[in-house]
């Protein structure tokens, strides 16, 4: 890995400006280690853009320096190095962010995720660690930048959404061995963790209704999921980003062996979360359908309508189960 490190660090040392990126319907560690590696760029002196087509949901917007998140930039604009972080692949940041990481004269890949093969020309991938968090931590340290309090907030959420609060199977003994680092930095576990999991909006609140109302199963209960519609977002006020950890609560009844979130973004287009547990990888479901992510949590796109998003995906899953 410190070859790697070594790689990564040339290229950024060779540069005055450099655009950070993340994926679509940014996540706690998309957003945490994006902005973690910011703060820490910055201080090398680096003048540092940051960017997520999504935009900043906002159950994250305690981050330290997520004001400065845009969510697009003039086309004609071009960076020396773009860095994308935790999205597995390229076209999951967006084609409004992905135009502007093309037009960059080199590209880093700093992720996690085990589907696809990286991208860019460096790589730094690393799929045994539980967050992007985690590798951008032991980035920075390699650099000999100090972890400021500022830097520990931003990785310590994008461990702690990773592995659901240090109870995910990916969770390990350097996963632990971070997070107390990062506390001693000055991240704070329960100020963060009552942000992040235990402060729903009333319209978060009544969007996770309508999905546990719509909840079915199938094969024997192996397979559960749940889906919502425009109506749903519509009469509830709720938006895309309401909707995280939602899939959870379909992969945590008994005997499921995969949880699903289908969501109506835009007519025609429906988002897909995937959850299982050890036994399915998930991961190469979404890539059927152009998505990728873990083994166990991945996500994907379908064009067609819901109903149809339903159908297929679900007789893909009874297909592949033992």
């Amino acid at each position: 890995m410190n070859e790697v490190f070594r790689a990564v660090a040339a290229e950024i040392n060779g540069v005055d400006r450099i655009v950070l990126a993340c994926h679509v319907n940014p996540d706690g560690d998309a957003l945490g280690s994006m902005l973690g590696l910011a703060h820490g760029l910055k201080t090398l002196g680096k003048e540092i853009t940051v960017l997520s087509q999504d935009g900043v949901p906002d159950i994250y917007t305690f981050l330290p320096g997520c004001d400065t998140v845009q969510t697009r930039l003039p086309e004609t604009i071009s960076f020396p190095l773009a860095i994308v972080l935790d999205s597995g692949d390229i076209s999951r940041i967006g084609p409004d962010v992905l135009k502007i990481v093309q037009r960059s004269t080199r590209i880093i890949d700093i992720d996690h995720h085990i589907s696809g093969d990286g991208f860019g020309d460096v790589k730094l991938i690393d799929a045994t660690a539980a967050s992007t968090a985690e590798i951008v931590f032991e980035f920075l340290k390699f650099l000999k930048i100090e972890v400021t309090e500022q830097i520990a907030v931003c990785l310590f959420t994008g461990l702690i959404t990773d592995t659901g609060s240090f109870r995910f199977q990916n969770t390990t003994g350097k996963t632990f061995r971070t997070g107390a680092e990062l506390v001693d930095a000055g991240a704070k576990p329960s100020e963060i963790a009552e942000i992040v999991f235990d402060n729903r909006t009333l319209s978060a609140t009544l969007i996770l209704g309508r999905a546990l109302t719509s909840l079915k199963s199938a094969a024997d209960g192996r397979i559960i999921w749940v889906k919502l519609s425009l109506g749903d977002f519509a009469e509830t006020g709720a938006r895309d980003e309401d909707t995280e950890g939602i899939v959870n609560y379909a992969r945590g009844v008994r005997g499921a062996q995969v949880g699903i979130l289908f969501r109506e973004v835009v007519p025609g287009k429906v988002r897909i979360s995937l959850r299982s547990h050890e036994g399915l990888d998930v991961s190469k479901i979404a890539g059927e359908y152009g998505g990728g992510g873990h083994r166990m949590a991945s996500g994907c796109t379908y064009e067609g309508t819901l109903e149809a998003a339903e159908q297929s995906v679900v007789q893909t899953i009874i297909s592949q189960l033992v």
